[in-house]
């Protein structure tokens, strides 16, 4: 049997089963309530909380961390989708880690490693990275609750697996989104295979019309960036995890296209329940545990990685590797006559002299006031330690201020019409919509943005041209009068005071 645990914004979710051939057998699943601020941006910022959670957790079951795999997600992780040819495995490796080194100035000493995925012209490479003080934040916690760990996942990627492995979803078009608390993790798959994926956190209170409207803006975007590939693969079919039937109404209610399906994501035929308990099991809500028995054909195991980079390897020339044995047979002659001539002389009198040393009340009494002194600095540089964790884990969300925003709305130069902006304070992502009169002044408003060094990226996910009645496209004109150029984009602040 397996244990999958996924720390969520709501609690630690635990979920244990057995895989075989392709089919998942649930034996026990588990929800367990954290303290609030606990768990920030998936950094363990309350250590103290998250351990007496799970100590009481296993006073009433000794064996639920028992074989554990790790599933994490947090805005810290960086991830690429790569195509790449047929490689060796130590080949991959290299290519996995290059991804990441345009981008190594955004994050502090990443982790790697990699995954293979479905691509549309064979295998892909998923790459991910995760800051190393993120991984071992829960190395720690769970070393300090003599808990072993097997391995440690990113989230995204045992979703891709997940629908991967399930014929249920292949050769289907369809968004998969993901609702953790506020954050919103939004997934398009074409035809089965993995897109693109984007992060953001929703503003508005859950079940609220203002929460629907969110919902629907988002899926906007996925539907727009969809249709601004060109994608042979029409999006027919939206997949929400989370989410209530009350909310998905509200949701379903706004939808605009008639053609866009709204479901609330079912349990597949490959995963079964074999519990008997009265709790109503909520599939959505624990789908990424569920997701993270369907590893692939080569796992991600980031705390294998993590280990690895704490080892240095320093290999010796091999001039010096052939001195080291005649030069140890030299050292231990010496060391025997030195410790033969000098013990008979000095052991009398260092004995002694131990003796007098250990008996004095004065040297006794020093030595426990110095021990007691040691132990009050060990404390006080633990509290030291936690508090510049938490300051670490606050200082890396960037920050928006209003002369960002007020540059961001003079660069207009009076030709480009701010419609909105959505700033998502988790992502540091500012999700931009407006109005052009042509598409070049939209494409040089994005380049100004560029040039103000504020963002680690841009991604401009194209136009559309909006006729006088209404009707948007970027290719056909229907012969309505033009009034404009609509465009979306969404920029990321770069972290904390990096702006």
């Amino acid at each position: 049997m397996q244990t999958l645990v996924y720390f969520s914004n709501d609690g630690i979710q635990v979920l244990q089963g057995i895989i075989k051939g392709g089919r998942l057998n649930i034996s026990n699943f588990k929800s367990l309530p954290v303290e609030a601020g606990a768990l920030i941006n998936g950094v363990i910022t309350n250590e103290e909380a998250i351990k007496q959670t799970i100590t009481e957790a296993l006073k009433e079951s000794p064996h639920l961390f028992k074989n554990m795999k790790l599933v994490i997600d947090s805005s810290l992780i960086a991830t690429k989708n790569v195509e790449v040819p047929q490689l060796k495995p130590k080949e991959l490796a290299v290519v996995a880690a290059a991804e990441f080194e345009d981008t190594a100035g955004n994050y502090d000493a990443l982790v790697v490693d990699y995954a293979h995925i479905p691509g549309p012209a064979g295998n892909n490479l998923f790459c991910c990275g995760v800051e190393k003080r993120v991984l071992e934040s829960y190395v720690t916690l769970f070393a300090s609750l003599k808990i072993q760990i097997k391995s440690i996942d990113v989230g995204l990627n045992t979703l891709i697996q997940y629908v991967s492995a399930t014929k249920d979803f292949k050769g289907m078009t369809f968004a998969l989104n993901i609702l953790d608390g506020k954050n919103l993790i939004s997934i398009l798959f074409e035809n089965g295979i993995y897109i693109f994926s984007n992060r953001s956190r929703l503003l508005s209170e859950r079940g609220t019309d203002a929460f629907a409207d969110e919902l629907s803006g988002k899926l906007s975007s996925l539907i727009q960036f969809n249709k601004s590939q060109k994608s042979e693969h029409t999006l027919n079919m939206s997949l929400y995890a989370g989410l209530d039937e009350f909310e998905l109404n509200g949701l379903r209610a706004l939808n605009f296209d008639p053609d866009l399906n709204l479901f609330i994501i079912p349990q597949t035929p490959n995963i079964k329940n074999g519990f008997v308990i009265d709790e109503t099991f909520d599939f959505g809500s624990f789908i990424y545990p569920i997701a993270g028995f369907f590893a692939g054909i080569k796992p991600i195991n980031l705390f294998a990685a993590f280990k690895k980079s704490n080892v240095v390897k320093k290999e010796l020339p091999f001039e010096y590797k052939a001195l080291i044995l005649p030069a140890a047979m030299i050292l231990i002659c010496l060391i025997f006559f030195g410790v033969f001539f000098g013990l008979k002389y000095s052991a009398q009198k260092n004995l002694e002299a131990s003796n007098a040393y250990i008996s004095d009340p004065n040297n006794q009494a020093e030595y426990l006031q110095a021990k007691e002194v040691t132990d009050e600095v060990s404390e006080i540089q633990t509290e030291i330690a936690n508090i510049e964790s938490i300051n670490t884990a606050i200082n890396s969300n960037p920050d928006l201020t209003s002369d960002k925003l007020t540059h961001m709305a003079t660069l207009t130069n009076g030709v480009i019409a701010l419609n909105t902006m959505d700033y998502d304070g988790t992502t540091g992502a500012i999700n931009i919509s407006a109005t052009a009169n042509n598409e070049k002044e939209a494409a040089q408003y994005i380049e100004r943005l560029k040039e103000t060094q504020y963002f680690t990226q841009i991604d401009y996910t194209g136009y559309a041209q909006v006729s006088s009645s209404g009707t948007q496209t970027t290719t056909i004109t229907t012969g309505t009068t033009s009034t404009g150029f609509g465009f979306s984009a969404v920029a990321y602040l770069k972290a904390g005071g990096m702006q």
